[in-house]
């Protein structure tokens, strides 16, 4: 072999060498680059998912709050449907009294009332149909209690069950329906209680 193969041979182990050594370093160079991605990947990754659980239970929580809502709603709709219903049998309860009893009613409405001065009362046709014997002079007797006299009228008018109290121009509409339209708040107020505590 001569000189110069082996300065060929040095030369050529010499760049082998170094390309191998330039290979390794390349190699750990991906290694860690391929390692610091992965990182960076898995980072994204959980950043994703927390993002997610927390999209998740946010909407978990907004499905659970207006299922509650609903439900809620639900309950307040049935007990007002409940309360509405108890309302509406007591005054078709009260219209349907005997006479004896509606008509004591009607008195103590009366008394509840009645002015001084010189009055009317006025009966729809179901009730000045079913006046009881006596109920005339009790109104009488309710009326000069309170320093004034009330006349019955004998023609029905256009009302429902109770009475119409007029003196002059004023009006006071003593119908079983407005006195109930007129306490319904009061009314609902103590149906609840009494049905839900």
């Amino acid at each position: 072999m001569s000189g110069l193969d082996k300065i060929v041979e040095e030369i050529q182990a010499q760049a082998k060498a170094e390309a191998d050594e330039i290979l390794k370093k390349s190699d750990d160079y991906c290694d860690a680059y391929m390692e610091e991605v992965k990182k960076n990947v898995q980072k994204e990754i959980e950043a994703y998912e927390k993002k997610a659980k927390a999209e998740r239970n946010l909407l978990e929580e907004k499905t659970k709050s207006g299922a509650e809502f609903l439900e809620r709603n639900s309950i307040l709709r049935a007990k007002q449907e409940c309360i509405d219903s108890v309302i509406s049998q007591a005054e078709s309860k009260i219209e349907n009294l005997p006479a004896e009893e509606y008509f004591h009613i009607l008195e103590k409405i009366l008394e509840a009332n009645v002015q001084s001065g010189d009055g009317v009362m006025y009966f729809g046709k179901r009730d000045i149909d079913r006046i009881p014997e006596g109920f005339s002079k009790r109104v009488e007797e309710i009326a000069k209690a309170k320093g004034g006299t009330i006349k019955i009228h004998p023609d029905a008018v256009s009302i429902g069950d109770g009475f119409v109290l007029a003196y002059g121009e004023i009006e006071e509409n003593c119908t079983i329906k407005a006195l109930f339209d007129s306490n319904t708040d009061r009314l609902k107020d103590i149906v609840g209680k009494e049905l839900f505590g």
